[in-house]
């Protein structure tokens, strides 16, 4: 029986280890690699929904994630953090020397302001180093952040204020999105002016970039403060002023006291307010990152993904421990263009190691360069050793061109908010099918289960639940709201519910069909609407689709397929060709009667928001969740719905 961790990695002896002599695995994991001011006093205590990881334990992450690299003389001067930014034509880098300073630097401003350990940061920032600086300050002085990213409408804020009561709020006064300059303030103001908790302080980091362009300097100055915001320049200035020192103490904190809160996406519902805690969530994620990094070269690693969102998170926590680079880029890839020209400069620029990617990148790709003769004439690639892939589900096709034709391996994977760190992984020892989200991460039990909680087999597709109690990133509650979260152990007793359909193939490799919410029933047969999806997809002409079900005046389902086009053409012609695709895929059952063409899709972070999309379409009292910033994309829907058939609606 294995009895150590394995080093090199070794997937099948910490599977045994793990399964076998659970809390002797975390046990060695939590000393190896973690710092503790306070040696905890058991491993796991507590019953299988509500454990207690690592009880009496007590550290800091910030202290973990980057005090750890100042004493050591060959890291201390490399590269932390770059920021990007190509519409201001920006780069900053960071030493992990400078990050550190300016943390320190910015929680002595905390400090001055009477921020402790108990008290509540909400952080709703443009994606630049600052965000990072606020959120390493309120870790390293015991403090609890709450993240929030993209565009949030003002009753949402105010639901989070008075959810969170942060003592502090830290904003900027725009962030640019799209190559457009976006008013950050003016919601917050409003929600502000209209909560009933009112936060002690506002912290405003106005931004003083150099725009060339005379229309957004005359917005920017238009954009209004927030009354009594303090300046986040002026106040790091008046610490230098006072000659006071940076904070370079830390607060080490109970292993259990939250780290950060963070709401889901909501497209499924109303928005959860995940807590992660410090101990638990630093000890799974410095074992989930030392087991899939590329241990041999120091790494930089480029996102386009929001601050705030989990995936980051758990890159940035996970890379800025072992001392690698992380690229930051404001004003990421969310309406895509051919060739995503700002995504491969930076790759080049950066030298890039590992890049995430969302999936229409290469959707993209496939249909404007099959074959990446353009893509690799214009862009030294040379520095990519593997492309990382999320956020929602991937047609084979994408992780192919990926193989044959840039000759880069992929890593899939699959997670939730909830969960903290990702569930089931392309580990690149293993032999993946291309469809697949890979095999379990060492410390979970996957089971695939039919509705009545019995286990199926090999190629069965049911309910992926996975088996109590869970790893220890696995969010403690959602925030002040305890019954929801026990809510997501009733469906399978002994098990956590993920809410997702799937399947495990004989060699024990995972794929994700769809949400459980996410399949429709027409003529008494049910079908994944993601499959419909990749059928859709294989139309040379379609880079991005969302098959929605509607409902006839007969309360029977029907399809409509939202279309995002390479190029025009008759739309009478394209459905013909779409549902000969579907007819021979699936069945002349599920085949489209009617295709709208859209530009853009309403989106969560990741993905196109489906289940938004057909509730607005299909029931006129439904209520719209309050953080859904992309309203009039939901109405340009229903619009272009009616002009095509009135009596749709």
């Amino acid at each position: 029986m294995s009895n150590k961790l394995s080093d090199p990695f070794d997937y099948e002896n910490d599977k045994l280890y793990a399964n076998s002599e659970p809390d002797a695995f975390w046990d060695e994991v939590a000393k190896k690699y973690v710092l503790w001011d306070k040696i905890y006093d058991k491993v796991y205590s507590g019953d299988e929904i509500n454990p207690n990881w690592f009880s009496g334990g007590k550290l800091n992450t910030c202290y973990n994630v980057l005090d750890i690299h100042i004493n050591n003389p060959l890291k201390r001067d490399q590269i932390a953090l770059i920021y990007e930014c190509s519409y201001l034509k920006k780069t900053i880098k960071l030493t992990y020397c400078q990050l550190y300073e300016k943390v320190c630097e910015f929680s002595r401003v905390l400090l001055n302001l009477n921020i402790c350990k108990d008290d509540k940061v909400l952080i709703y920032m443009a994606n630049t180093l600052e965000y990072i600086i606020g959120m390493l300050s309120t870790a390293r002085i015991g403090s609890t952040h709450c993240l929030l990213f993209d565009i949030y409408s003002v009753k949402s804020l105010v639901d989070r204020i008075n959810t969170i009561e942060p003592k502090i709020v830290l904003t900027s006064n725009y962030f640019i999105l799209n190559d457009e300059i976006i008013d950050l303030t003016q919601n917050l103001k409003e929600a502000i002016e209209l909560s009933n908790y009112k936060p002690n302080y506002v912290i405003t980091h106005f931004r003083n970039d150099y725009i060339m362009n005379e229309s957004d300097i005359k917005f920017i100055k238009s954009i209004q403060t927030i009354p009594n915001s303090l300046s986040w320049n002026e106040e790091i200035n008046k610490i230098k002023e006072n000659q006071q020192k940076p904070y370079y103490d830390y607060i080490p904190v109970e292993s259990n006291h939250p780290l950060y809160i963070m709401y889901t996406s909501g497209t499924t519902g109303n928005s959860k307010a995940v807590v992660r805690s410090n101990g638990s969530h630093l000890v799974c994620l410095k074992y989930h990152y030392s087991g899939v990094l590329i241990n041999t070269i120091a790494l930089t690693f480029q996102s386009y993904l929001p601050i705030g969102c989990l995936t980051f998170l758990g890159f940035f926590y996970g890379l800025l421990s072992f001392g690698h680079k992380v690229v930051i880029v404001e004003s990421g890839i969310v309406e895509s263009k051919p060739n995503d020209e700002n995504y491969w400069e930076s790759v080049e620029k950066h030298k890039v190691n590992m890049a995430y990617s969302m999936p229409k990148t290469f959707r993209y790709l496939l249909k404007f360069d099959p074959e990446a003769i353009e893509l690799r004439s214009k862009y030294d690639l040379s520095s990519l050793k593997v492309i990382c892939l999320g956020g929602e589900l991937i047609e084979e096709s994408i992780s192919q061109y990926i193989k044959d034709k840039l000759k880069l391996p992929t890593k899939r994977g699959y997670g939730q908010t909830e969960t903290g760190s990702t569930l089931i992984l392309c580990y690149s020892h293993k032999n993946i099918p291309y469809n697949s989200c890979g095999v379990p991460s060492i410390f979970v039990k996957p089971s695939i289960l039919s509705p009545d909680g019995k286990e199926l087999g090999d190629n069965e597709i049911g309910s992926i639940a996975f088996k109590l109690p869970m790893p220890p990133s696995f969010t403690t509650t959602f925030y002040k709201n305890d019954e929801k979260f026990k809510q997501l152990f009733n469906k399978f007793k002994g098990y956590y519910d993920s809410g997702d359909l799937g399947y495990k193939d004989e060699n024990g490799c995972y794929t994700i069909v769809s949400r459980f919410d996410e399949q429709i029933q027409i003529g008494g047969n049910k079908i994944s609407l993601n499959s419909i999806d990749k059928s859709i997809l294989k139309h040379p002409l379609v880079i991005e689709c969302c098959a929605i079900g509607i409902k006839d005046s007969n309360n029977d389902n029907f399809l409509v397929g939202l279309l995002m086009l390479k190029n025009n053409i008759d739309t009478n012609q394209l459905l013909i060709e779409i549902n000969s695709i579907i007819s021979n895929d699936i069945n002349s059952s599920f085949i489209l009667r009617k295709i709208v063409i859209k530009s853009t899709f309403p989106r969560s972070n990741t993905k196109i928001a489906r289940p938004i999309i057909t509730s607005f379409l299909n029931d006129p009292n439904y209520q719209i969740p309050s953080n859904f910033g992309k309203l009039e994309l939901l109405y340009e829907i229903k619009n272009s719905l009616f002009e095509i058939d009135p009596k749709i609606y």
